[in-house]
């Protein structure tokens, strides 16, 4: 199996890497990013014309390396898929499907986020699925530029700070972006923490083995 992983940081790849390989040591991961698209996410604040031609180029490499389907990696930009996958042959997936769909069998749903553009990308998808969810959301803008400047503390702070604030008034919480997956291991809340990668393997891996999955 060949999967391209498509990143807009570089704080996901040693996540979804590490779901990858854990579930199948044997599948073949292609990486494609560019870094460029989270500053024009976050001037811009919706997917622009520009940012999808970004992602044009970048599906277009993966598809030329012909791997057996796309994975992103960054929330913010989930709902290019909806707009590119009429063009491909291959399956786009986001990088939350899964971890959504395991979300919404809860009546209350709690969004951690560090990019202030994510959060309306996943209440877009929660609300198409289920119109009457009731969602919290809290958003850190920016936070998830502390990991790439060293100050993982103060990023892991931040989030913890934010998951203790939302706990006891939903039933799960999210935490939205890939980078924060490490956070859940710090965190004892009084209920259900979902993370993205190892939900996002399962469900890529599932889909290539055409097995039923979530």
């Amino acid at each position: 199996m060949k999967i391209a992983l498509i990143h807009a940081t570089t704080t996901a790849l040693n996540p979804i890497e590490r779901a990858f390989y854990e579930e199948a040591p044997g599948v073949e991961l292609f990486h494609f990013m560019d870094t460029s698209l989270l500053a024009m996410m976050e001037k811009s604040g919706s997917l622009t014309p520009e940012i999808i031609r970004h992602f044009s180029l970048l599906v277009n490499l993966a598809v030329q390396s012909e791997v057996d389907c796309i994975q992103l990696t960054c929330s913010a930009f989930n709902n290019v898929t909806t707009i590119l996958q009429p063009l491909y042959p291959i399956k786009l997936f986001r990088s939350d499907e899964a971890m959504l769909n395991e979300a919404l069998t809860y009546e209350r749903i709690g969004l951690i986020s560090t990019v202030k553009e994510t959060p309306i990308a996943l209440l877009s998808y929660l609300r198409e699925k289920k119109p009457d969810i009731l969602v919290e959301s809290l958003v850190d803008p920016g936070t998830i530029h502390l990991l790439s400047q060293g100050r993982k503390e103060e990023h892991d702070k931040r989030i913890r700070e934010m998951v203790y604030q939302i706990d006891g008034k939903v039933d799960v919480i999210v935490l939205s972006q890939y980078s924060m997956e490490h956070v859940a291991t710090q965190l004892n809340p009084s209920v259900p923490i979902l993370t993205a990668p190892r939900a996002a393997a399962k469900h890529c891996l599932a889909y290539l083995r055409g097995l039923p999955s979530s």
